[in-house]
């Protein structure tokens, strides 16, 4: 019987490597993809203005003063 030459690993780990980069890259394509179809929409356009945040003055409260 023959022995079998021992297998490198050498190419392993750049393969693994380039593969991580290859999802990385495609993960930021997709965002730019999404970015350009969908936008920036900025600032809303709708103001409510001060809207008070004191839990006595709500009809709700539990906690009257």
């Amino acid at each position: 019987m023959q022995k079998k030459p021992p297998e490198s690993d050498q190419g392993k780990g750049v393969s693994g490597l380039l593969m991580s980069i290859v999802i990385a890259v495609l993960f930021l394509i997709w965002g730019l993809f999404v970015l350009i179809m969908v936008g920036d929409k900025g600032p809303p356009s709708w103001d409510f203005g001060v809207v008070e945040d004191i839990p006595g003055q709500s009809p709700y409260s539990t906690n009257r003063f």
